[in-house]
């Protein structure tokens, strides 16, 4: 089993690409525990390329839910499986549904990033500027924490 971190979002679309930038915040420091940094950005087909059965995965991506900019949230893959929800990306089809197609067996979650401004553009917009450092620790802080948590079973 190996353990992936998945970078999703274009760049040029403002907070769309904030998984991307933070997965490379983190990457330097996480690469030392031994995950595998993809990053996918806007290429689903490419990213399903590098997941193999087993593998867990930390899925970071921009979402638009309504809850405040900078929101991070944490959502296991096995419930987005169980469910079968309705999952909407700018990047169609989305990873989650082709790893759904393609029945990959995975375990992981999806770590959302809230947007509040997906629009051409290669600036984040303020607010996700202002709390950037605070979204990178949290996503940091949950990544260890569930690594911890597969090393101690």
């Amino acid at each position: 089993m190996a353990v992936k971190c998945i970078a999703m979002g274009n760049r040029i679309m403002g907070d769309d690409g904030i998984g991307v930038r933070a997965a490379e915040e983190l990457s330097s420091t996480m690469s030392e525990e031994g995950i595998i940094f993809i990053f996918g950005e806007t290429d689903a087909d490419y990213s399903l390329r590098m997941i193999e059965d087993g593998d867990f995965l930390f899925i970071i991506d921009a979402a638009y839910t309504g809850a405040e900019p900078g929101t991070v949230t944490f959502n296991s893959i096995r419930d987005f499986n169980l469910k079968k929800p309705q999952f909407f990306s700018q990047h169609q089809p989305s990873l989650i549904d082709l790893l759904k197609i393609y029945e990959k067996k995975t375990d992981g979650f999806i770590i959302g990033i809230e947007a509040e401004k997906i629009e051409f553009g290669l600036e984040l917009s303020s607010k996700l500027k202002n709390r950037f450092p605070h979204i990178c620790e949290e996503v940091l802080d949950f990544i260890c924490l569930e690594i911890k948590k597969l090393n101690d079973k």
